[in-house]
């Protein structure tokens, strides 16, 4: 796992209003990463550690599937050996919709058995999916599906799902 960290800071950063900075800063960047996926048809993984003061850290990642956990782990550590206020974390991913309240496949990957990535095309989407958490509780995570058109090369956006409270490996940072 290669880790690559550039100092960053948010101008509408109000550090009487953490919680506040924070929730508008994570939607400024879920709103970028979805104009950069449009403009590069594909996005970098990367995480933003925000302290109480928004002077915070751009944490790119490269490394295998296969290190995830420790990766997980590497981002626990980080926030508290630098008391983060929050964390928003970018990546692409495959991800299944359930297509009943009982779908046997989803149930397949919550317990393990197979993951999302292992499904035939047809039974897994391509998606965006831009999580923010901080230590006061709030949690949101945005998956905005993608389309791509492969013969023209082109890549839309489709349907944005919202979801908080979430759970998994990276879920729950802040214990």
């Amino acid at each position: 796992m290669e880790i690559q960290a550039h100092p960053i800071a948010y101008a509408e950063w109000d550090a009487k209003d953490p919680m506040v900075s924070f929730q508008k800063f994570a939607d400024f960047i879920h709103g970028n990463a979805k104009k950069y996926l449009l403009e590069d048809k594909t996005h970098a993984e990367m995480m933003f550690f925000m302290p109480l003061d928004g002077k915070g850290t751009l944490v790119t990642i490269q490394g295998k599937a296969t290190e995830r956990d420790e990766m997980a782990q590497w981002v626990r550590d980080y926030i508290a050996q630098h008391y983060i206020f929050g964390v928003v974390h970018v990546c692409e991913s495959w991800v299944k919709f359930a297509d009943s309240p009982n779908d046997h496949t989803v149930r397949q990957i919550q317990a393990g058995e197979i993951k999302v990535s292992e499904l035939k095309p047809e039974h897994r989407t391509e998606a965006l999916s831009v999580s923010a958490q901080s230590r006061d509780g709030f949690s949101i995570n945005w998956i905005d599906e993608m389309v791509r058109h492969k013969k023209k090369g082109s890549l839309k956006l489709g349907q944005c799902h919202q979801f908080s409270g979430f759970e998994g490996r990276f879920g729950k940072l802040f214990g």
